[in-house]
């Protein structure tokens, strides 16, 4: 693939695919999926999911003085957003080459995630065969993998996680430490090994006052079926 750039609100960004590229701006930046008001001038921000680092580039576009930990597994997608991170002149932002897993998956140091090859977009990267949908053609991924309390050793401003169907592990096997983090948003995608009702319930057990959209419009939690977004907020 050709390597495409674009002007985003004074931002250069680098991306592959047109279409991919276009459907993740109107997400982030036009429906503002992740906006989050923060009183703190350099906040802590996990990017658990980076891809090319258009929510990473969000972020840093309102809070300059941000503390990001971007999280990637996918070697193509980790070229671009590290060319984003360089181009833009970002500082205060740490890539992490590697993929979020609960206990259970990991194996020794590393994971088998399973890429797309069906089509070019990248951001489907899964834990799951066929990734989160179960009917895209993939292939073996060998990365290296992290569980999200090796990250939560510190108060943590904002969690944003689009890790493609292994939230409930991963949320799981950092419940202890949820109560680090002040405000998440969890793109929580629908998989026969999890379910909505276990992600709400360890959510709001950890604290969290939860709220649902879906395509940028808020939904109950009954209307919440597909993908949905899920934002917490740490009760007062």
């Amino acid at each position: 693939m050709v390597m495409q750039k674009s002007n985003l609100h004074g931002l250069a960004v680098f991306y592959e695919d047109q279409r991919e590229f276009h459907s993740l701006k109107n997400e982030i930046f036009t429906q503002h999926t992740y906006y989050v008001e923060i009183e703190n001038p350099q906040p802590v921000i996990i990017d658990a999911g980076a891809h090319i680092g258009l929510a990473t580039l969000y972020f840093k576009k309102m809070f300059p003085g941000a503390r990001v930990i971007a999280i990637e597994p996918h070697p193509a997608n980790l070229k671009v957003l590290d060319l984003n991170v360089f181009e833009n002149r970002l500082e205060e932002v740490t890539i992490v080459a590697g993929a979020l897993v609960g206990t259970k998956e990991a194996d020794g140091n590393q994971v088998v995630l399973h890429g797309d090859i069906g089509h070019e977009w990248l951001s489907t990267t899964s834990v799951h065969k066929g990734a989160w949908t179960g009917d895209q053609q993939t292939q073996k991924l060998r990365v290296k993998s992290y569980e999200l309390s090796q990250f939560l050793t510190e108060p943590v401003d904002v969690l944003k996680m689009d890790i493609e169907g292994a939230e409930q592990e991963v949320l799981s096997a950092a419940k202890d430490q949820l109560p680090m983090i002040n405000h998440l948003f969890v793109e929580f995608h629908p998989h026969p090994e999890q379910s909505l009702e276990k992600v709400v319930s360890l959510l709001e057990n950890a604290g969290f006052r939860l709220t649902f959209s879906k395509k940028g419009k808020p939904v109950r939690q009954a209307e919440a079926t597909g993908l949905v977004i899920i934002e917490g907020v740490r009760a007062v």
